[in-house]
């Protein structure tokens, strides 16, 4: 079972990846071809499948472990890429600018990219933190960081 729950996460972890691949070329390619108009729906759809992936994942980990998903680095990685694939749909939704999507998806996808393939298995294993860091106060601080950094 253990071995099951393993090929899914990681599958999951390259879906994600190949989406936001995709997102990037399909994005490039529509800035530099303008006259082809598919590339802006098929990079934000697979942006939009990408973060619905994420949150499945993070989701997962969340009733899995019983906290929420941001005790190391390989979590707070995921809920970073989190946030810059939701402003980009955000952005997108709300306005025309393509040009978003182009420059922020390659840096969701070389932080996903990160966080599966140089991360060693132990560190992307969730782990209770140590009771110094179980303060309210500090998870507090570090949801507030985070979310300041993906503004």
């Amino acid at each position: 079972m253990d071995l099951l729950i393993k090929f899914i996460k990681n599958s999951l972890d390259n879906l994600i990846f190949l989406n936001l691949f995709i997102s990037v070329l399909s994005y490039w390619i529509s800035i530099a071809f303008p006259s082809l108009k598919f590339g802006n729906r098929v990079g934000f759809i697979n942006v939009l499948i990408s973060n619905i992936f994420i949150t499945i994942s993070l989701l997962w980990r969340w009733i899995e472990n019983g906290y929420f998903p941001l005790s190391n680095l390989y979590e707070s990685l995921l809920f970073f890429t989190w946030g810059i694939t939701f402003i980009i749909l955000v952005v997108e939704t709300t306005t025309s600018l393509t040009l978003v999507g182009a420059i922020a998806t390659p840096l969701a996808m070389f932080i996903i990219g990160f966080a599966t393939l140089s991360l060693p298995d132990g560190m992307q294993k969730a782990a209770p933190l140590v009771p110094a860091l179980k303060s309210n106060w500090l998870m507090m601080h570090v949801s507030i960081m985070m979310f300041r950094v993906v503004q």
